[in-house]
Order: C-alpha cells, then sequence, then structure tokens
C-alpha cells in the first residue's frame, strides 16, 4: 500500500490518456456532421449482439481465431473489475468494492475472473501462436501485434502471481476457496520453498499489485497512438453504425448553397469515417473475400482504412486548428487552414485514383467487418469527388455516361428501340391496361442486351402461364441510375431515379417486378429517398411463390448433364438476405442436383460486374469473372444458375473464354422453370394417321 505513488500514477496516466484522447477526437469537429443519434432502442441492440457479443468473429471459415478473440475481449472485461481492486489496494490494504469482500458474490467473481485470466491467457497464445506459425495473408503482421498479446498475456500473469503470494502470506483469506488460478500460484510458489515471513514472497506480491496496475495503464495510454485504438472505440462505431438499408447510398444534398460534390479530403468527409478509421482492427476480415484484392488489384479494403488513419493522424494538429476555428464561427479562415495543407492530397495521393475504382461493391468488405466499418461510403464519396469535380475517371466511362444520358441505357443504344422485346409476346403497356398489379421493370440489361432478352420473354412466359396482371413500359422505361450512382455520377443518378419515381406514381405503380437485383435493391432500399414507396418484388420471389401456389408446375425432367451450381448475386445475397428463395426455385426443377460453391451465400464471391466495373477494362490475368467461374466449376457443376443479368453476361463470357461453352452452361433460374413446365398441347395425342387413300 502507497497511496501517494498509486495518486501520482493515476493522475498521470489519466491525464495523459485525456490529452490523447482529445487530440484524437478533436479533428472529428472539423469534419461534416452525420445524424447519428436516432434509434436509441436499435443501437444499443447492436452493441450488444455486434460488439458484446461478437457475432462477426465467429465464422465456419475462421472459427479458432474469432474464439480467441472473443476469450481476449470477454476476459479483458471480467479482469478489468479486479484492476479496479487493485488499484483500490494502493490507497487501502484488502480493498474491495461493496459486496464483493467476503461474500458468496465476491467468491463467485473470483471463480469467474481466474476462469477468464486462464482464458485469455490461452487466447493469446492461441492468436500468438496463429501469427508467428501460420501467418495468415489477411492479417496485418506486426511486431506491434505480437507486442501487444504478449503485453495482455504478462497483465493476466501479473494477477496470478500476486494471488499467489497474496494467498502464501494469507492462507485463510475468503477468496481461497473460488480463487483457482490464485491457489495455483500458492502451490507453485510454495513449491519453490517461499513461506509467508518471506521478503521474495511480499516483492512478488508487490510486483504482481503494482504491475498488473502499470501495464494496465500503459497500455490504456498506448492504445490512442497504436492499431489497438479499437479497443477503446469499437463500442462507439457500432453504436453509431449506419442504420439505413445496406442496400442504401446516403443522398447529396446537391441543392445545398454549400454542397460538397464528393470527398476530397478528410474534412469532406461525415465525422463517423474518422471513428471507422481509428476503429480498424487490421484483422484482414474485409480483404480476405475481396475480389479486387484475390485479383491482385491496388484494392485491399483493410489497406484503404489504414492509409485514411494514418493521413488523419498526419493532419491531427491541422485539423485541430480547423475545429476550433469552426467552433469559433470563422467558417472562411476554417476552410483558408484546410486549403494550407502542404501534405499529399487525400484523393489522388494518400488514396490513388485505382484502388477506387477497383472496388466491385459487393459488400462483403461490410458484412463480415468485426466492428461495422463501412469500406463502401468511404469508395463511393472519393468516387463522387473524381466524376463530378474533377471529371477523372477510366476513360470507357465516358460513352457509358453519354449513352446514359442521351439514350437512358449504357449501351448508347437507341431508347426508341427499348420495348423491340415485347412485340410477339402481346405485352401491354399502362396506357393499354390501366388496370394492373405489377409493373415489369425490365431495366436495361433485359431491353437490350440480346443474352439477356431471353431471359426477359422467359420471364413474361411464366407470368403469362400463372395468369398474373402486369404491364410494361416499352420505350418509355429508363434507367433506374443503380450503376450510375454507384460509379460516382450522383447527380446523374439523382435525375434518373427522381424521372421514375414522378412516372411510376402518376400510373399509380404500387407493386414492381424485376429480374436484375441491381434494379431491385435501388428501387427497394433507395427510391424512397425520392418520394417512392412502391412493394418491389424480384422475379425469384414471385416465380417461387407462384409454383408454391400451383399456378406453375414444373414437370418436365431437368435436361442438362451433371449438377447444377447457384451463384449468390451480391445484390440479391449479402445486399437484402435473399439467400434460399432462388435456391428453393433450382430444387422445385424435377431432376436438377444442387450443389454448393464453397464461397457462397454471405461468403459468396463477386462475378465482378457491381460498382460500375461491368463498364470498365480489366487486365486479362485480373478478371474476377474468371476466377469466380473456377470456384463454381470446382463443384463439377455444368450449369450455372443466376438470378441476375450481369452475374450471367459476367459468368458467360468467364467460359467462353475458358473454351468451355459446350460443356458449361448459364441460365437464369427464370429460363430453366420456363424449360420445365409441359408446353401447350404436349399432352394431346398425336394426330391420326390418314385414311387409305385419302
Amino acid at each position: 500500500m502507497n497511496w501517494m505513488l498509486m495518486t501520482g500514477l493515476l493522475v498521470v496516466a489519466l491525464g495523459a490518456f485525456g490529452w490523447s484522447m482529445f487530440r484524437r477526437l478533436v479533428p472529428l469537429l472539423a469534419m461534416q456532421p452525420d445524424r447519428r443519434w436516432d434509434r436509441l432502442g436499435r443501437r444499443t441492440a447492436n452493441v450488444v449482439v455486434t460488439a458484446l457479443f461478437q457475432k462477426r468473429f465467429v465464422q465456419r471459415w475462421e472459427f479458432v481465431h474469432g474464439l480467441a478473440h472473443i476469450l481476449i475481449f470477454w476476459g479483458f472485461l471480467a479482469v478489468s473489475l479486479n484492476t479496479v481492486h487493485l488499484v483500490g489496494r494502493g490507497f487501502v490494504e484488502g480493498w474491495a468494492l461493496p459486496g464483493l469482500h467476503g461474500t458468496w458474490l465476491g467468491l463467485a467473481y473470483a471463480a469467474i475472473k481466474d476462469l477468464f485470466v486462464a482464458l485469455v491467457m490461452l487466447g493469446t497464445l492461441i492468436a500468438l501462436f496463429r501469427r508467428v506459425v501460420f501467418r495468415p495473408e489477411r492479417l496485418t503482421l506486426s511486431w506491434e501485434a505480437n507486442l501487444i498479446l504478449l503485453w495482455i498475456f504478462s497483465m493476466m500473469l501479473l494477477d496470478v502471481v500476486y494471488g499467489g503470494a497474496l494467498f502464501v502470506m494469507q492462507p485463510d483469506h475468503p477468496e481461497v476457496k473460488a480463487s483457482f488460478m490464485g491457489v495455483l500460484g500458492r502451490d507453485l510458489l510454495l513449491a519453490l520453498g517461499l513461506g509467508a515471513g518471506d521478503t521474495a514472497t511480499r516483492v512478488l506480491k508487490d510486483v504482481g499489485m503494482w504491475g498488473h496496475v502499470i501495464l494496465v495503464l500503459g497500455f490504456l495510454n498506448y492504445l490512442p497512438y497504436g492499431k489497438h485504438f479499437h479497443v477503446v472505440t469499437s463500442l462507439f462505431n457500432v453504436f453509431f453504425g449506419d442504420l439505413k438499408h445496406r442496400g442504401e447510398l446516403a443522398k447529396q444534398d446537391l441543392e445545398k448553397e454549400d454542397a460538397i460534390y464528393g470527398v476530397s479530403q478528410l474534412e469532406d468527409f461525415p465525422w463517423k469515417r474518422a471513428l471507422d478509421m481509428y476503429t480498424c482492427t487490421e484483422c484482414g476480415r474485409c480483404q480476405a473475400n475481396c475480389p479486387a484484392h484475390l485479383t491482385t488489384k491496388p484494392l485491399s479494403p483493410k489497406r484503404l482504412i489504414m492509409d485514411e488513419r494514418n493521413h488523419l493522424k498526419a493532419k491531427t494538429a491541422l485539423m485541430m486548428r480547423v475545429a476550433r476555428l469552426r467552433r469559433q464561427g470563422a467558417k472562411d479562415k476554417a476552410q483558408e487552414a484546410s486549403a494550407g495543407w502542404e501534405g499529399k492530397p487525400l484523393v489522388g495521393g494518400v488514396i490513388e485514383d485505382e484502388v477506387l475504382w477497383s472496388c466491385t461493391s459487393c459488400g462483403h468488405c461490410v458484412e463480415n467487418c468485426p466492428v461495422c466499418i463501412e469500406h463502401i461510403d468511404h469508395i463511393v464519396d472519393q468516387r463522387r469527388y473524381l466524376v463530378q469535380v474533377e471529371s477523372r475517371f477510366p476513360k470507357e466511362l465516358t460513352t457509358v455516361f453519354k449513352g446514359w444520358e442521351n439514350m437512358s441505357n449504357p449501351w448508347g443504344l437507341a431508347s426508341n428501340s427499348r420495348g423491340d422485346w415485347m412485340a410477339e409476346l402481346g405485352v401491354k403497356t399502362p396506357s393499354e391496361q390501366p388496370e394492373f398489379e405489377y409493373l415489369f421493370y425490365v431495366g436495361c440489361a433485359g431491353s437490350f442486351d440480346d443474352r439477356n432478352k431471353k431471359i426477359t420473354r422467359a420471364v413474361v412466359k411464366l407470368l403469362q402461364k400463372a395468369g398474373v396482371s402486369f404491364v410494361c413500359l416499352g420505350n418509355d422505361e429508363t434507367c433506374c441510375g443503380e450503376t450510375a450512382r454507384r460509379i460516382g455520377n450522383e447527380y446523374l443518378a439523382q435525375t434518373m431515379m427522381a424521372a421514375n419515381v414522378e412516372l411510376w406514381n402518376s400510373l399509380g405503380v404500387k407493386k414492381i417486378l424485376t429480374a436484375c437485383p441491381h434494379c431491385f435493391n435501388t428501387t427497394k432500399n433507395e427510391y424512397a429517398q425520392f418520394g417512392g414507396r412502391f412493394e418491389v418484388v424480384h422475379h425469384t420471389e414471385l416465380l417461387l411463390r407462384l409454383v408454391a401456389e400451383g399456378k406453375l408446375r414444373p414437370e418436365v425432367g431437368f435436361a442438362r448433364p451433371g449438377p447444377l451450381v447457384y451463384h449468390d448475386s451480391c445484390y440479391l445475397g449479402r445486399y437484402n438476405k435473399l439467400y434460399d428463395v432462388p435456391r428453393e426455385v433450382a430444387r422445385a426443377l424435377p431432376g436438377v442436383t444442387l450443389v454448393e460453391a464453397e464461397r457462397r451465400r454471405q461468403l459468396g464471391f463477386c462475378c465482378g460486374a457491381g460498382g460500375g466495373r461491368m463498364w470498365m477494362e480489366e487486365a486479362p490475368q485480373q478478371r474476377v469473372n474468371l476466377k469466380r467461374a473456377e470456384q463454381l466449376l470446382e463443384t463439377g457443376a455444368k450449369t450455372f444458375a443466376t438470378a441476375c443479368p450481369y452475374c450471367l453476361i459476367m459468368l458467360d463470357d468467364a467460359i467462353k473464354q475458358k473454351g468451355m461453352e459446350e460443356d458449361v452452361k448459364v441460365l437464369d433460374l427464370a429460363e430453366l422453370l420456363e424449360r420445365s413446365l409441359k408446353k401447350d398441347g404436349a399432352d394431346a395425342p398425336p394426330p391420326a394417321p390418314p385414311a387409305a387413300g385419302a
């Protein structure tokens, strides 16, 4: 017991920590406002499930490492109460929190605390072994991480040393009945011949107590300067996580007088982005299934956030000054200070253009980040600046933008040919059939791409067979704006979205059917931003319901050889959780053997077309669609089933590049279902032969 020393330690350590936190958090005030205080119940629930119960750390592909992290996390929480005890004992010998000294509750805590001490030591050894021996590619392997693991292990070990020495000196201490790690420490010390009156025992007790406290306070002060800052920020990052639908991008207010047309510097980001940067654990789960990273493109979602974080730390002094000026109401001086940054710019400097354009927006990074970092929003914000301010984008997008602006489709084909596919099928438009249940929104691919027109026709035939009331817009249909938005052309996207909403509302549209997950996602999750509130259904959902109701009866056996594998569309699966519905459609086909790829469902691998990548050039050795095709071929499947026009195009191209188009076919589920129906007159007996001499 030395109250002066403990007081000095606490004042210095907590004062230094407070200053460090001030330096880390004040720059957030230099950034843009972002309302993250709504729906407190939902936010609290997210913290409990995602942060406290560590939901995202337990995946089928890395259970052991996830378990090790859970052990360390929960152990820290349990042992922290004992750290408070040790601090208190620096002032009063044997001090404990009220109700925990010699009571049944105190004994229960002693047992739980020792259990977690053992589990933390086990968890740190597992993590250290993986880093030193297995060295997973996704992890940032550094001396710092190994040092932290040894640091944590030492905290726990010193707690055992303290407990062991305490029990040697006080054999009748109440916690002897429950503190099994302390008893283990006591037995080891007794085996070494140390007794209650030995100086070495008293020294070990002091070393255990003071050493544990010093290591904890030292660790606390190290956190704001290293990768483990997430220990402080992760709970807050999860709490302030985005509650809008995962498939929804934030709408830019382009009519504001001081509108920001994308992000060119840190100060343009909403403040939550800085919290993302601080919270990155460098675990690499984001890049473990990133199609850009796994095809050797320059994008790693982990590295993107780390580079932004390093840039934020380098700009801390300047951003603190900007924050102070803004708080004083000196906006012009704050802007002038921001413009005075002499280091690398964020976009095109810290983050190179090629990094931003490599993203397919597949959503794996956001879905699997254990601390809810919003990687795609970081990327799209910076793309918006490149497109809308700098006009700096891959050259092939120039033609695509012109196609959207002039013909409302990325192919740039004549808009008055959009409904040509309808001619032979008797499809009605709203003017011809004012009363209808569904607007079948075909989309650009289903209207202009020859291969996808076959899918559109298959869907129409199925709807007609089942007696569904629907119409199509034909030549009046325009692009939904989804891809333009994710490329970063927010102004163009908003123009198209607003025009569609105005038209559909004027027609009294209530329900929308689409065969494209990209159209599905944006009309369902983003059109409400423009006053469009529709019930949006993907074609697999409606088709499965029609089969269940008996309005469609698949009876013709599956004609293809070999098994069938379903490829998860990112925007149908990860973004909208439609994993089972397409598979149930496939299982409804007579004679189908459905197999699964290793990367599927939540961990499904992108086809390479999302985020505008469909329209950008790709080096032959870096083609995402080839990698995905290889993964699907490993299943032995001879048929790839899709539910997305982009996925079909990309996988079909991959099969052709491999010269396997005769052996493997890529088909939409609507095509497969339409083929499984008996054709009209198929059951009729053959005509009788003509009479002799007729």
